[in-house]
């Protein structure tokens, strides 16, 4: 299906820090810091996570610095995202660029992964900027507290229990 696209303003680190609407989850997995990089980067991502019905990384492999992918999210919703840090085994981080709704002004994921005596730990932080009228105080209040935020916590809450199903 071909999709009408609106586009997001690239953003950076200091918005991860300045963002009117941010998320941050961490969830120690007894896995290590390898194999948690290996599915995070994987195809099956979208298989984890509430909402997610395909996501296609649109750059070949090795991954890098400008890789690009697509999420497809129910509702017919896509959105086309930019990494801007890739450090392999450690750390990625994406800016969107497009979506096929005008919601996001702006937004930025980033990932970070960390070995711990038992596995290794995942850090993970959503920030965002909504367009008008999905900026309005009650608008985004709702669109946070019933999408965002639950679709936040199935995506990194969910990795641990899918990481030990596939065992």
């Amino acid at each position: 299906m071909a999709h009408r696209w609106y586009p997001i303003l690239e953003a950076g680190d200091s918005f991860l820090a300045s963002a009117p609407m941010r998320h941050t989850r961490t969830v120690d997995l007894p896995f290590p810091p390898e194999e948690t990089w290996a599915v995070l980067t994987g195809d099956e991502a979208s298989s984890w996570t509430r909402g997610m019905e395909k996501l296609t990384w649109t750059s070949e492999r090795p991954f890098g610095v400008g890789t690009t992918r697509e999420i497809h999210m129910s509702g017919n919703f896509v959105l086309k995202e930019r990494f801007y840090r890739w450090d392999d085994g450690k750390r990625k981080t994406f800016t969107g660029t497009a979506a096929s709704r005008p919601i996001f002004r702006r937004l930025v994921e980033d990932y970070v992964v960390e070995p711990t005596p038992h596995g290794s730990r995942l850090r993970w932080l959503w920030a965002a900027e909504l367009r008008a009228p999905w900026d309005l105080p009650l608008v985004r209040h709702a669109l946070d507290r019933f999408f965002f935020a639950p679709t936040g916590r199935s995506h990194i809450d969910g990795l641990r229990a899918y990481m030990t199903t596939r065992r």
